[in-house]
């Protein structure tokens, strides 16, 4: 019986110090540098947790911007700048996981983001505008 007892704890450990070899230099190879950085691990949970909420966030103000298109409210160029918003910060933290900084703030980001956010007003305002002559023809 305690023979048994020895070969499985003996097993046990075996397979734990594997394990534990297996996941550092797996860490290794995907960040790239040897002794691998354990801050990084809690660093990347706590951007997978902030990401996550957001994705949550991005989803109900889609679906929120979706049912008043779809019930012929016109939508509000504010809560198409808050959806952009926060897409911007959900790449700001896939950019951070990756181990890039923050997008640069310059003038020619600041004018894309503006341009982009222009766009999205202009797309829903066309959705708007098909939905009322899909009506009219009905």
């Amino acid at each position: 019986m305690r023979e048994a007892l020895g070969k499985v704890a003996g097993s046990i450990l075996r397979s734990l110090f594997i394990s534990i070899v297996m996941f550092v230099v797996v860490f290794s190879v995907i960040t790239g540098e040897f002794p691998p950085d354990f801050s990084r691990i809690k660093k990347g949970y706590q951007s997978l947790q902030q990401m996550a909420q957001l994705s949550r966030q991005i989803h109900q103000q889609h679906k929120i911007l979706k049912a008043q298109n779809d019930s012929g409210q016109a939508v509000d160029d504010a809560d198409v700048e808050a959806l952009q918003e926060l897409n911007l910060k959900r790449a700001e933290l896939g950019a951070s996981l990756l181990g890039e900084g923050p997008l640069p703030q310059t003038a020619e980001v600041t004018q894309l983001q503006n341009q982009i956010k222009e766009l999205q007003a202009q797309l829903f305002r066309l959705q708007d505008r098909v939905n009322k002559l899909e009506e009219r023809v009905k």
